[in-house]
């Protein structure tokens, strides 16, 4: 029995050896495989974090590049710095970078969000590949580059280059990796220390040893791995057990995290493409339904999910004609990079102007395995290009064809004439007194009469006629296919007839007729800029004619415009070298024949050319507003010729000296003439301002001015009265002194019973208002005892005296007799 025992011990043993010797082997072989396989995930988990976080931020970068450069063009566009540097602010708070630099098209530096901006203008070297819409990655030695250029199509406007620091990547990876070998290092110990410990608790042990291990590491690992996949899958919630305080809580802690932190970019990412209209989309051959990004459903006006996404029902929501299209790029039928622009209904029944985007991926046979790309609304933009179209080409007033719109239609209308051997007739129109008006009642009133005016012209001209405004109160009409001049006089005809009727603006009845100067091709020019320069030769001439007319362009107009633009240069050269001078005609009473004033008249004396007279250049001096430059030079010479007049002993002389419109309208012309008074020491009753009757209109400078002359006792005198607007209540608020009679009337106020009674008409109008009264251009005596009979106060004239200077004037008046 006992030897039994013995035997049983004995073999108790053996059995307790040899099932130890063989529970040993196979945990050591057992821990051979499990450290194996242990290495194996851990490597392949490293790959894998990193595959999926490179993968993802490149990816992240893509999506981001595409929409900063939509964001980033309308700023480059207008060259506006500050909202560039706004939006590199916008930047860092999205992407943190660790640079941001904006470049024009040529690769330099625009801007990099600082205010020294050290690298201003600095030439940058960039990827010979970027394109719009296509930003390219480079990875440094240690850091990330993003590129992108900012423009549509192939309209290049700059560059953006966005440099990311890869230290916290590197970081992450090291500690991942750290963590991991620690791991490791930590897995082998313990797998050393049960292996002892099995071979002493037998079965049992190596039984709880292997449940151990796999409850510890194998399977937290195994499931850290398929948390990578489906991060990379695109799930960005994970919910890994990470309670533990350990290698694996912590490994579980940073996974969750990092799938966190891809979440919210892809949170801001969805954000800027609802923001800029823009979503993403992705297509694989073995499953049937398209991946769409939140921007997608936003653009179709769907929720994600509400109907079939896969390729049929997506072209259900595009135009019929568009969808062979469409299918093609979203299957990468093309087999290359494509894009195309649609139409599509929305869920609201909106239709809206589509972007779409393709990029297939070819297996190895050349078959498309899989296609992403991008869905962007351009409807508003389509829009603002239309506005930006309309803008360019057309005048935003009257919605005709602008000067730029003109000369292209203009030139368009010049080469079909000249192949079918056609004329081409070219109006130059231009509004008679329109600055009077548009002066005298405000912008407003003039805008609103230009677009009557506009609507008048559009009716009495035929539908194929192009009709433009040129600028201003000037507009052109072409008339092509001509055979002969009657439709032209026909056409311009019907226009000056069509502005006979009043325009009813602001409860005013505003009358304004048109001048027309009209030039042929190509017998009077070969080019457009020829025509035009004729046309509006031809309109000047129609001026002089009278106004309201139409004047056809002749050689003759040429060789005027020609003086005239000579003349106008003499001008400005007679102003610096100071060759204009006053002469001055003395205005005597009717009934007593005394000179009671002086009329100061300006004259030219041009030192290489004859005297110019004052109707040759007083006028363009006025239409430059040159006349203005003279204004105190004027004042000056006749207050100083009034002082040596008063020392010869010829006292209570008047003063009068002619004004334009735009000299009566400067406000400085009160200020003016207070200097000269108080420097001449004269008294204000010997200054009189002679003005025009166009210069009374209701403007508001005039009006100011009036009442300045008024409270200093200055004499305000209406020159050519009965010429112009001869408003009697002009004459009540201006405080009107005197009403001069202008010399047409006076020249057949004998002959001619229309001008007898028009004078003898005002001359009644100035003595019931108490106004005194001039006759001017007084030619002989019948003229003068004539006025005298109807009780014109005062006259001048030849029959008086010629306008003389200072020096002859004081020799003519003490050798004058007391009556003529």
């Amino acid at each position: 029995m006992g030897k039994l025992n013995r035997l049983s011990t004995r073999y108790a043993l053996y059995f307790a050896a040899s099932l130890t010797l063989i529970l040993s082997i196979t945990l050591l072989l057992a821990g051979f495989f499990h450290y194996s396989g242990t290495q194996e995930l851990r490597r392949e988990l490293q790959q894998s974090f990193s595959s999926v976080h490179s993968a993802s931020v490149h990816a992240t970068l893509r999506a981001s590049g595409r929409y900063l450069s939509n964001r980033l063009f309308n700023p480059l566009f207008d060259l506006d710095i500050s909202r560039l540097n706004e939006e590199i602010e916008q930047i860092h708070a999205w992407l943190d970078p660790e640079a941001v630099q904006i470049l024009d098209a040529d690769k330099r530096v625009l801007t990099d969000g600082t205010k020294n901006n050290p690298d201003y203008g600095a030439q940058v070297e960039l990827p010979l590949d970027v394109r719009p819409g296509e930003p390219v990655i480079e990875t440094a030695s240690d850091a990330s580059i993003m590129v992108f250029a900012i423009g549509h199509d192939d309209c290049l406007h700059g560059y953006a280059r966005i440099r990311f620091s890869d230290a916290k990547d590197r970081a992450l990876l090291a500690s991942m990796q750290q963590k991991v070998d620690e791991l490791w290092q930590d897995s082998a110990r313990q797998l050393l220390l049960t292996t002892f410990i099995a071979v002493g608790l037998m079965v049992l042990a190596s039984v709880l040893i292997g449940w151990r291990l796999s409850q510890s590491l194998s399977r937290p690992l195994r499931a850290m791995s398929e948390a990578a996949e489906q991060v990379a899958a695109g799930r960005r919630q994970l919910d890994l057990s990470g309670g533990k305080d350990d290698e694996l809580g912590r490994l579980a802690h940073s996974l969750n995290d990092m799938a966190a932190s891809l979440g919210k970019a892809d949170h801001l990412l969805t954000r800027a493409q609802e923001i800029a209209a823009f979503g993403s989309w992705e297509w694989r051959r073995d499953r049937p339904a398209l991946i769409l990004s939140h921007g997608v459903w936003r653009i179709l006006g769907l929720d994600p999910g509400a109907v079939d996404a896969s390729v049929i029902g997506l072209l259900e929501r595009f135009e019929s004609k568009d969808r062979a299209r469409v299918r093609a790029i979203i299957q990468g039928g093309s087999g290359a990079t494509a894009e195309i622009e649609v139409r599509v209904r929305r869920a609201d029944g909106e239709t809206r102007t589509l972007i779409l985007k393709g990029e297939p991926s070819l297996d190895a046979g050349g078959q498309p395995r899989s296609c992403i790309g991008t869905l962007q609304d351009v409807t508003e933009q389509q829009e603002a290009r239309q506005q930006l179209m309309l803008l360019a080409n057309y005048d935003n007033l009257t919605r005709l064809p602008n000067r730029h719109l003109f000369y292209d239609l203009l030139r368009q209308a010049i080469k079909k004439a000249h192949r079918q051997g056609h004329q081409v007739a070219l109006l130059f129109l231009d509004l008679d007194r329109f600055k009077a008006v548009n002066d005298a009642l405000g912008h407003a009133v003039g805008d609103k009469l230009l677009e009557q005016v506009a609507r008048r012209l559009k009716s009495a001209v035929r539908d194929g006629d192009t009709l433009a405004r040129m600028g201003g109160d000037e507009f052109t009409l072409i008339l092509d296919a001509l055979v002969d001049k009657t439709a032209i006089h026909k056409t311009a005809e019907r226009i000056i007839a069509s502005f006979e009727r009043p325009f009813a603006i602001a409860q005013r009845e505003l009358f304004i007729s048109v001048s027309m100067g009209i030039a042929l091709f190509p017998g009077d020019g070969d080019s457009s800029e020829m025509l035009l320069k004729n046309a509006d030769s031809a309109m000047y001439a129609a001026k002089e004619r009278g106004k309201g007319c139409f004047h056809f362009f002749t050689q003759e107009l040429d060789r005027l415009a020609h003086e005239r633009f000579v003349i106008e240069h003499a001008l400005r050269q007679a102003i610096e070298r100071r060759e204009f001078a006053l002469h001055y005609q003395p205005q005597v009473r009717t009934q007593d024949g005394q000179v009671v004033g002086l009329e100061a008249l300006l004259r030219w004396h041009r030192p290489d050319a004859p005297d110019s007279s004052p109707a040759a250049f007083v006028p363009i001096l006025e239409d430059t507003g040159m006349i203005t430059q003279l204004t105190a030079g004027v004042l000056r010479e006749s207050c100083n010729a009034l002082l040596e007049l008063q020392q010869r002993g010829f006292h209570h002389l008047r003063m009068a000296i002619n004004l334009s419109a735009r000299q009566f309208q400067d406000p400085r012309l009160p200020a003016m003439i207070d200097a000269e008074l108080s420097r001449s020491g004269l008294s204000p009753e010997r200054l009189e301002m002679e003005i025009t009757e166009s210069t009374l209109l209701d403007h508001d400078q005039s009006q100011r001015n009036a009442d300045a002359l008024a409270e200093r006792h200055i004499r305000l005198a209406i020159d050519d009265f009965g010429t112009g607007y001869s408003s009697l209540s002009y004459l009540k608020r201006l405080d009107v002194d005197i009403l001069k009679i202008d010399r047409s009337f006076v020249d057949h106020l004998l002959d001619d019973p229309d001008d007898a009674q028009i004078v003898t008409t005002v001359l009644a109008l100035a003595r019931g208002l108490h106004i005194e009264s001039i006759a001017e251009g007084v030619e002989n005596a019948d003229q003068f005892e004539r006025l005298r009979q109807l009780g014109c106060d005062l006259v001048q004239g030849y029959f008086v005296a010629r306008p003389l200077p200072l020096s002859v004037l004081l020799d003519w008046m003490r050798a004058r007799p007391s009556a003529p």
